[in-house]
């Protein structure tokens, strides 16, 4: 795992799609998650620019 403290409900997360639907769920899960990680780290630099910005 990582060095960093996962928030609890992300772990049930992925333990019930693991329990529920096995392996062929899990790679659905990191699929979608990696999707999802870039929208939201594009979300994120979008708004550091807006932040960055001089008023």
């Amino acid at each position: 795992m990582s060095d960093r403290d996962i928030e609890p409900e992300i772990v049930e997360a992925v333990l019930s799609v693991g329990n529920r639907y096995g392996a062929s769920g899990l790679e659905d899960l990191i699929a979608l998650a990696e999707e999802q990680l870039e929208v939201a780290r594009a979300a994120l630099a979008a708004l550091e620019e807006i932040a960055a910005e001089p008023e």
